[in-house]
Parts: C-alpha cells; structure tokens; sequence
C-alpha cells in the first residue's frame, strides 16, 4: 500500500500556492439552497422528535425510502429501501466496505486507466491484487442496427456485460457513476435504456442481466 502523496493532495497545495481555477475536485463554491439550510436547521432544534440519537445503522428510513423511490425510476425496477439501499458516510467508503466485503485474497480486480487513486490502495487493503486496463481512444462512430443507434459508452457497457457473463458468476462490477449527471453531449433522441432521470447516462445495473451483477 502507497503512503505516497496522492494526486489530490498534490493538487490541493499547487492549487493554494498559485490559485487557478480548480477543476480536479470539484469544490462547491456556492451555499447549498435556502430551503436544504433552513430544514437543516429545523430537524436539529426539532426535540421533540430528539434527532440527536443513532440511527439506523444502513440509514434513516425517510432517507433510504426516499433514495429507493428515485432510484426506482433511474433503474426502471422497484428498489427496496430496507434490503437494497445503504447509506454511507461519502462514496469513499461505500467503495470500501464492498471490496472488503468481495474481495478474497488474491483476487484480481480490473480497474479501467485512468482512475480514481483512490481505487488501488482499497483494492490491495482488501487483499486484491489490481490488473490495469488502459483506455484507448477511438473516433465515436454510430452503428444503425435493428434497435436503433448504438455505440458510445453504452456499447462499451454492454461489452464489459458480455464480458461478465463470459467469466463466470464469481465476477462482479462495482460501478462508481458519481458524475452521472455531467453528460456533456446529451443526446437529441432518447437512447435504448438511458436513465428518465439523467438523458445520457445509462446505469451498468439497468443492463440485461447486471442488476444481480453490479
């Protein structure tokens, strides 16, 4: 395991030493909207329903109900909030509580190049042993087929897909889609299994066959 600087501490100190316009981490540099600040404020004065107490460890019921319900949409099939929603304290650890939770040791886990750092070091505490997959540019080119246009990210999803049924039950995806809603050439016409929620984005779970995969 690295304790190397990382790309982010790196450009956190060249960004506070010559101050440019970050674009590496995305820092918010606006308040969040009136109404989330004021209903912030409203549930911590709130004692009579006493919000300073544990909650429920995989997340507060109106939270987990209302994320299901809008993931139901996004992924075209009804999500259960007690069974398949988990709340966690940022994406870092979401990602780290599933490779503790599939990776054995020795196993080999693909990350596609480039990554986010973050993705080795977890990788290598669970035991895994990361195999880098470099991605190559190719001109986007459209394919009429009997469904429609394909090609594009979703084309390279469904190839990873055929790829997963190929390797056997054993091989899983961990799809880490925080960007999904920065599409930066959204399409014209509606895409085959796009998101209704996000036009341009398709969810690796939403695939034939990957919701029990992803």
């Amino acid at each position: 395991i690295s304790s190397a600087p990382t790309v982010w501490t790196e450009f956190g100190r060249i960004a506070q030493e010559y101050d440019p316009v970050n674009l590496g981490q995305g820092f918010p540099d606006w308040l969040p909207p009136k109404f989330a600040v004021d209903s912030l404020v409203e549930a911590v004065l709130d004692s009579a329903q006493s919000p300073h107490q544990y909650t429920r460890p995989a997340g507060h019921p109106n939270l987990v109900t209302q994320l299901a319900r809008r993931y139901s949409i996004h992924l075209k099939q009804e999500i259960k909030p007690m069974e398949e929603v988990a709340v966690t304290v940022g994406a870092s650890q979401a990602l780290y509580l599933s490779l503790q939770t599939l990776i054995q040791p020795g196993d080999e886990v693909i990350l596609f190049e480039p990554f986010f750092d973050l993705y080795v070091n977890q990788v290598r505490l669970a035991g895994g042993k990361p195999v880098f997959v470099p991605l190559r540019f190719e001109p986007y080119v459209k394919e009429e087929t009997e469904n429609g246009v394909s090609g594009g990210t979703r084309h390279e999803m469904e190839t990873i897909a055929e790829s997963l049924e190929l390797a056997g039950p054993d091989c899983v995806v961990l799809s880490d889609e925080v960007y999904k809603y920065i599409v930066h050439a959204p399409p014209t016409e509606k895409a085959v299994g796009e998101s209704p929620l996000c036009r341009g984005h398709t969810h690796f779970a939403s695939l034939p066959g990957m919701w029990d995969r992803t």
